[in-house]
């Protein structure tokens, strides 16, 4: 598109502004994949307002707030002049916002039936691992290529998929972008857009690697989505019976010597109670999600349905209790797969293991947060209320800048500050611990992978800083990224979406790390084959090293 051309259609964009209605059209469910062209303009155009005014930084990765404008402008332009579907529609918005390389910000895909128009590879799933994507999952008839690395498809090299696959979907690094390919690279329209030819046909070949070091082709058909289940899926299996419930741990040596911790998320009674407490919008609805995804019924009595969910600082104060009574040297936090939750509600965990050495460490992160509208709603509260609590004298648009290292010498008295704003079921405990450690490990090691994120990749960032060993591969965020989900609904669809009100930096803006947080032990495909495939590699290589093999 020439300058002339690019003009034309901006102002030509502008002009159709005015057309666009101030009501939206229908209402906040569209079942079929027609939806009106206004609507969702008013919708685009109503997420871009919120990004604008809300978003740390929203003009500096398209190049500065015109060429934003230019980027919205054409965006628009395609809104209004094809006929999106609900899920073109996500497609196009989330397009729209990849240059701001932040996963913290996007429109969330509705339940639709257009997903069953779409069209998948039958059948084959991958793990990322440091040299790539391993085959994890694959159609029974082909079990013996479990374990394979991915080479190609279609002829299209995996390295260059990856680097398309960040043209396609939002992503912070590589590590990310082979996430997005492992998760949407087996269906038909993603694919095309890779390039990889598929275009209607109804097979598709990959090259792999086999453990055996062969370099083979595989023809797989592509289906309809009634028809994948239709052929039986092959997986990976693990040799071990890990705990696998949220907060849920225990010895795995046997010999109480290395204990085990699952987080599948960062979710617990303390963030629960905070939001209810708070008047948080949908802080029933998360609680009564909690309730669904653990497969339980809710007690109909709020006070007590928080009450039994799990707390995170009395479940690791138990845990090291015991770990202390057998004098165990190790402890392997389990962070794979999770999305992350509450940072703060890890807080008590770092005090009961690291003691006045957590609040004396110099962590050298930074946070800038912009206040706005959006994350004042988010946090039920005015910008009086906000500048009462915080002693600031605040406005909409002002930044504030936060770092995470405690100032002053007088360690007492930060901790008490800290354990009495603490989201904590334990402060009596806190307290009687007067600095003190309950309980440090000798070695602590903290298992990540993509889909380690936000409030995760932060407890594993921090327990790294603390002496942790990381193992696995490098989380789907950047240390140097946008933070915190601050969500909102689009008016017209009722598409839940977010948009992120804080920048943080972990690292220097020059250094490798920002991007990326790498493992000291990095797990790569020739780990699995040393551990004949098992599920739990990581695991298993964390367990040979604690017995110095």
């Amino acid at each position: 598109m020439n300058r002339h051309s690019s003009l034309s259609n901006s102002l030509f964009v502008r002009i159709l502004y005015a057309a666009i209605p101030l009501l939206c059209i229908g209402n906040s469910s569209f079942a079929s994949s027609a939806i009106p062209k206004d609507s969702l303009a008013k919708d685009f155009l109503f997420f871009c307002d919120k990004l604008e005014s809300s978003h740390p930084d929203p003009y500096s990765a398209f190049g500065g707030k015109p060429y934003f404008s230019l980027a919205r402008d054409m965006a628009l332009e395609r809104i209004l002049s094809d006929s999106l579907s609900v899920n073109g529609f996500c497609d196009l918005l989330n397009e729209f916002i990849i240059p701001l390389k932040d996963m913290h910000t996007f429109v969330n895909y509705p339940n639709s039936n257009e997903v069953n128009e779409i069209r998948y590879v039958q059948r084959i799933s991958f793990n990322v691992l440091n040299d790539g994507l391993m085959v994890a999952g694959i159609a029974e008839p082909y079990s013996q290529y479990l374990g394979s690395r991915l080479l190609a498809i279609n002829d299209v090299p995996a390295d260059s998929l990856y680097k398309r696959m960040e043209k396609i979907k939002p992503s912070e690094n590589r590590a990310d972008n082979m996430q997005n390919l492992s998760l949407w690279g087996n269906q038909d329209r993603i694919l095309d857009r890779l390039g990889v030819n598929v275009n209607g046909n109804d097979r598709v070949y990959y090259q792999l690697l086999t453990p055996q070091a062969d370099t083979i082709s595989l023809e797989l058909p592509i289906v309809e989505r009634e028809h994948i289940a239709d052929v039986e899926m092959a997986r990976l299996k693990s040799s071990l019976n890990l705990p696998k419930g949220n907060l849920q741990y225990d010895f795995i040596d046997g010999k109480g010597n290395v204990m085990y911790l699952r987080l599948s998320s960062v979710m617990a009674r303390e963030n629960y109670k905070y939001c209810y407490d708070q008047g948080w919008d949908n802080a029933r609805g998360d609680i009564e999600y909690h309730y669904k995804s653990v497969g339980k019924d809710m007690p109909e009595n709020i006070e007590e349905a928080i009450n039994a969910i799990p707390s995170f600082s009395e479940e690791f104060y138990g845990m090291l209790t015991e770990m202390k009574d057998k004098g165990a040297e190790y402890l392997i936090i389990d962070l794979r797969g999770n999305g992350g939750g509450w940072t703060p509600i890890t807080l008590p965990s770092l005090m009961m293991m690291f003691g006045d050495d957590y609040f004396s460490k110099r962590f050298e992160v930074k946070n800038i947060r912009l206040i706005s509208d959006l994350y004042l709603h988010k946090t039920n509260q005015t910008i009086e209320e906000l500048n009462r609590s915080w002693g600031t004298s605040m406005k909409l648009g002002d930044y504030l800048f936060m770092d995470n290292d405690y100032q002053g010498d007088d360690i007492a008295s930060i901790r008490k500050m800290m354990i009495q704003n603490a989201m904590t079921e334990i402060p009596e405990i806190l307290q009687s611990l007067d600095g003190k450690q309950l309980y440090q490990p000798k070695q602590i090691f903290v298992i990540t992978d993509p889909g380690t994120f936000s409030a995760a990749f932060h407890y594993a960032f921090y327990l790294h800083k603390m002496g942790a060993t990381l193992v696995g591969v490098p989380s789907g965020q950047a240390p140097n990224t946008f933070m915190e989900v601050t969500p909102f609904t689009l008016p017209c669809s009722g598409l839940s979406a977010s948009i992120s009100n804080t920048l943080q930096q972990f690292f220097p803006k020059d250094s490798p790390l920002a991007k990326e947080l790498i493992p000291d032990v990095r797990i790569m495909s020739q780990d699995y084959a040393r551990y004949n495939l098992d599920a739990d590699t990581p695991v298993l290589k964390i367990l040979d090293i604690c017995r110095g093999e």
